[in-house]
């Protein structure tokens, strides 16, 4: 039987796209009756597949791009390219040689793309992080601690947040005890390390009851002033107070839920936020649990997966 949409991926699920796109995306089509699957396989694996109407791949996986030029060739399929950051165009250029759609996150992402590409571009959200509420886990509610997270890759911390954040937390006078790091490695010393994976976030996140976000605009790098909101969706709807840098698409999430006393646009205001971190008077203030209620109905597989079939007809 042919699949309308068969995605093809040659990394697992522990990659963040794939928990906010792909998988999510083929998840919602599923449950709104459509035909699709998914075939994950390892780099540089032969693979079989029938013909489907649209085979979908990320932009960043080379080696599934590589196999779906072959099979459009073979099969006259369309390829549906799910992109997301963008750090250059080149990659995207190149790949609007074999794709015939490409799907982005958000109106700014598909602006800056569709001038300079030819192929059209449209605007699917990315979904709710599964590592925010993981299915079949018992739940645990953060503990109202006044600890902070921070979570992230490095180079995020290393873009410009690394400029300001250790002379605000000694100006701010908050112990660096308070503060968590869940990443890869250690980025910045005196503050306690955790390692990142996805199949414990939920459970060390816990123990925080604020979460700080730290994309700039004026970094230099146009992927910060187009970042999607993927990070504060995931702070929002595992229960924790965000703290968050004044980024386009987190202010406008921080401005829909009455949240935008809680941004900071530099060094002077998170100082300001951290001395008045409050867990029982902030959880008391902001309803974080019904704004994540909210946004796990807004931005779920199905309505995602709904956006993506109206978009492309």
């Amino acid at each position: 039987m042919q699949n309308d949409f068969l995605l093809i991926r040659s990394y697992g699920s522990g990659n963040a796209l794939a928990r906010v796109q792909s998988d999510p995306l083929v998840s919602g089509l599923k449950d709104l009756n459509q035909s699709a699957e998914k075939l994950i396989y390892a780099p540089g694996a032969a693979i079989t597949i029938e013909q489907p109407k649209y085979l979908l791949v990320s932009y960043d996986d080379t080696d599934a791009l590589l196999n779906a030029q072959e099979i459009k060739r073979q099969m006259g399929c369309k390829i549906i390219c799910l992109g997301s950051d963008i750090y250059n165009l080149d990659r995207y250029v190149a790949i609007a040689e074999i794709a015939d759609l490409f799907v982005m996150p958000t109106l700014l992402h598909k602006e800056i793309l569709q001038s300079a590409v030819w192929v059209d571009v449209i605007v699917v959200p990315e979904s709710v992080d599964s590592i925010a509420l993981p299915q079949g886990t018992s739940e645990l509610p953060v503990q109202r601690t006044n600890q902070i997270c921070w979570f992230g890759y490095p180079e995020s911390f290393d873009k410009a947040f690394k400029y300001i954040f250790n002379k605000a937390v000694d100006r701010s006078r908050i112990p660096r005890s308070q503060f968590g790091f869940i990443t890869s490695s250690n980025v910045t010393e005196g503050i306690p390390h955790i390692p990142f994976h996805e199949n414990t976030f939920y459970e060390v996140t816990r123990n925080y009851s604020h979460t700080l976000l730290s994309h700039f605009v004026f970094d230099g790098h146009i992927n910060s002033y187009a970042k999607s909101p993927n990070k504060l969706i995931t702070s929002l709807v595992r229960g924790m107070v965000p703290l968050v840098s004044k980024t386009k698409h987190y202010e406008e999430i921080m401005r829909h839920y009455n949240l935008e006393s809680l941004m900071f646009a530099n060094g002077h205001d998170l100082v300001e936020l951290l001395r008045n971190v409050d867990a029982e008077r902030d959880h008391n203030t902001f309803d974080i649990a019904a704004i994540s209620n909210d946004l796990q109905m807004t931005y779920s597989p199905q309505n995602n997966a709904h956006i993506f079939l109206n978009a492309i007809g």
